[in-house]
């Protein structure tokens, strides 16, 4: 008996030994359904307002939608591309961007968070008839970023990497 139970353990060991074991932190166990689906999170997304547009050209002011991905600023800017929907719109809000073209990444945009510097850049063309709709596209995509708090500065960039609305040539937003 003692020399079946050494077998059985011996064997017990070498499968343990040989197994690869992942760990799965409690709260997953706990509740399995946070771990499949994100919890859904309120996310202010900036776009140009009428009438107070027509004063300011920089004019924003905050709509609120559900994030249902942990990727919530990715969430926002593409939710101030895709501009207000329809009561939005009833109540004087406008999209700041029109995109063009085929995309350059395979998407509308990348985003990259650094050192409390959002870097935006455009996979797509923005398409813009000047300084009006550039401050309308900055002033947007700028509030919406600038909400989270590990993002302090913003560079919105072309598609050729150029900052956008700077007709200086010198891409001044990639100093700040």
């Amino acid at each position: 008996m003692s020399k079946i139970r050494t077998s059985i353990a011996a064997a017990f060991l070498g499968v343990i030994a040989t197994t690869s074991l992942q760990l799965v932190p409690t709260a997953a166990i706990a509740n399995p359904v946070s771990a499949a689906a994100p919890r859904a999170q309120r996310v202010k997304v900036f776009l140009p307002k009428y009438p107070e547009q027509n004063n300011n050209l920089s004019y924003v002011a905050p709509v609120w939608r559900q994030a249902q991905t942990p990727s919530v600023a990715q969430f926002a800017v593409s939710q101030v591309i895709a501009g207000p929907n329809a009561q939005e719109k009833r109540a004087g809000f406008t999209a700041p961007i029109q995109l063009r073209g085929a995309s350059s990444c395979g998407k509308d945009f990348t985003l990259a968070i650094a050192a409390n510097k959002a870097t935006l850049r455009f996979c797509r063309e923005v398409l813009s008839a000047g300084i009006g709709d550039d401050a309308r596209i900055l002033s947007s995509l700028t509030a919406t970023l600038k909400q989270f708090p590990n993002v302090r500065s913003v560079a919105i960039l072309d598609r050729n990497g150029d900052c956008l609305g700077d007709m200086s040539g010198e891409n001044r937003c990639l100093r700040r």
